[in-house]
């Protein structure tokens, strides 16, 4: 789909709900290059780059700049945010979990595969960066692949996920 600027387009790999106003999503964009991030009030949002050498965020409230290089710097920021992009070298892939901020509150960290989720009265997202996810039942997931859950669950395999926590509020 087209960023809501139409500076580029977005896949969305989970949404609630699936039209209308945002609750929660998780979405994987391919940035071209340099240029303005969409302005998305009343939501909070984490950023992960994925790929690429890096993107440079350029924030003007508070003026300041924030490095993202790929599965190592996470960016959370209000959606309202006035930020500008510049990439290092060349195109990025980016993971942006977007929440409305008096809903939900959200979190982020990276795992090497097996992980136990623990089913904490959170949403969580698994999304598969690298390598490849079981899931109890036998399903594979492979990168690019997501899964919520609010279930307590062993993921087991090889590779790296990102496990997104929503917490209802």
């Amino acid at each position: 789909m087209p960023w809501k600027n139409g500076g580029g387009t977005t896949r969305e790999v989970a949404r609630v709900p699936e039209t209308g106003d945002i609750e929660w999503r998780l979405s994987v964009a391919e940035v071209a290059g340099d240029g303005p991030f969409s302005v998305f009030e009343g939501l909070d949002r984490i950023l992960v780059l994925l790929s690429g050498a890096g993107m440079d965020l350029h924030f003007d409230e508070p003026r300041h700049v924030e490095r993202l290089r790929p599965l190592r710097d996470v960016k959370a920021f209000p959606g309202e945010a006035a930020v500008h992009a510049t990439l290092v070298d060349g195109p990025t892939t980016d993971l942006n979990l977007m929440w409305r901020r008096d809903h939900f509150d959200a979190g982020v960290r990276e795992s090497v595969l097996p992980v136990e989720l623990d089913g904490d009265g959170a949403l969580t997202v698994v999304y598969v960066a690298d390598g490849t996810a079981e899931l109890p039942d036998g399903t594979v997931l492979v990168a690019g692949d997501a899964l919520d859950t609010a279930d307590r669950l062993v993921v087991d395999g090889t590779g790296v996920v990102l496990v997104f926590s929503l917490w209802p509020r």
